[in-house]
């Protein structure tokens, strides 16, 4: 079993702090200036929030398949090993028809844990265990609540009544807060796969879009010889709500070492 506190980024908690006490200034300030017509209009986007958060659930549901014994058996057998490992009991994990490389976690109170094809067509059972630890990793933290509530495809509908919260998450869940969660989360995938060149190979396929990465080219990551074009403009590199791959596999490998997981090799 892992414990919370081994997983935690260093700057996680410092992180959230200083976005409650922003997030909280900001709202206190707007409720003044507004006569508090500005929490008046928070509240209404959070109602309307919880309530697509219901339907994207329920709809997810209905057009997706539940791993299960019967209905994906390896990815099952997957979920329980990561679910286990971490200490954890396994939530519901969808399989989404989507050729889309991507995974994710939503819910507010039940979370429920989505992957889609085209993921699983491009990673190895290796790269899919760090994929499932990651996200289990999100709700093994307590991230699920925040980030779904600040989920870019709940936010298109309700964006005048959800304004307040839009301007919160620009400035504060798109920076700093969610790129420590991203840190842990991947601590988390790290105990799952218990490889680190799996975990590396994965990030690389996630950055890359590559089905294929060599071994040279895992090994040079790891050995931190690793080169990728990531040039972005200063806001974007400000605001991006995942860190930049070098930073990711450096904080991971160096993790690694420390807490011996994973048997990083040296270059």
């Amino acid at each position: 079993m892992v414990a919370n506190i081994a997983l935690r980024y260093p700057g996680e908690w410092f992180d959230l702090m200083i976005a409650l006490v922003m997030g909280t200034v900001l709202l206190l300030f707007l409720g003044f200036v507004t006569g508090g017509f500005c929490c008046l209009w928070g509240l209404i986007g959070i109602i309307v929030m919880l309530l697509m958060v219901a339907v994207a659930n329920s709809h997810l549901k209905e057009t997706s398949v539940r791993v299960g014994d019967e209905t994906a058996p390896v990815i099952h057998s997957l979920c329980m090993e990561a679910s286990k490992k971490l200490g954890m009991e396994m939530p519901e994990v969808y399989l989404d028809a989507s050729p889309e490389v991507n995974a994710y976690t939503r819910g507010l109170v039940t979370p429920v844990v989505v992957l889609h094809q085209g993921l699983l067509d491009k990673m190895d059972q290796g790269e899919l265990r760090f994929v499932i630890g990651h996200e289990f990793g999100h709700i093994k933290l307590y991230h699920f609540a925040i980030r779904t509530m600040f989920e870019p495809r709940l936010l298109r509908v309700p964006l005048i009544v959800y304004l307040p919260l839009m301007v919160y998450r620009l400035l504060f869940l798109n920076g700093r807060m969610s790129r420590s969660m991203e840190h842990s989360a991947d601590r988390a995938g790290l105990h799952a796969c218990e490889d680190i060149n799996s975990a590396v190979s994965c990030m690389i396929k996630l950055r890359t879009g590559k089905k294929e990465v060599d071994r040279k080219t895992v090994a040079k990551a790891v050995a931190g010889k690793f080169e990728i074009d990531e040039e972005e403009g200063f806001l974007s590199e400000l605001l991006s709500t995942h860190p930049e791959l070098a930073d990711r596999i450096r904080e991971l490998v160096e993790y690694s070492g420390n807490v011996r997981i994973g048997r990083p090799e040296r270059g």
